[in-house]
């Protein structure tokens, strides 16, 4: 068995970092670290980190079959709070908010790349 102390991070594939690392930045309150013109560019919300990487292009079949990338849990409030700002800044919603099964509700929407993001509650 091979004993890890945690994750130091999540890569996800982008066309164009600089934006992308902004919409992280902007609506999660992600840091961005370092510079954002190269092919990588490292977010933190601490503990977590993601790692942006550029690629040609992000068509994935994750993405296509609707599952998300990353998924953030959050309290109720937080929840509705979010999808006011999703809708707000105009954010393509993919799917939701619905039901989640465990008693709370899900929302699916798409980064700039189409990567896309869940936000939830559980009750």
């Amino acid at each position: 068995m091979i004993i890890v102390e945690g994750i130091e991070y999540i890569s996800i594939p982008v066309t164009n970092p600089e934006a992308s690392a902004d919409f992280y930045a902007d609506l999660f309150d992600f840091e961005v670290i370092g510079d954002t013109s190269g092919n990588t560019v490292r977010l933190v919300l601490d503990p977590y980190q993601l790692q942006l990487v550029k690629l040609p292009s992000t068509e994935n079949p994750v993405s296509t079959a609707q599952i998300p990338a990353i998924s953030f849990a959050m309290d109720v409030d937080d929840f509705t709070e979010a999808i006011n700002e999703i809708e707000s800044k105009e954010i393509s919603i993919v799917r939701g908010p619905e039901a989640n099964g465990k008693g709370g509700e899900s929302l699916l929407f798409a980064d700039p790349d189409n990567n896309l993001i869940e936000i939830f509650y559980s009750a």
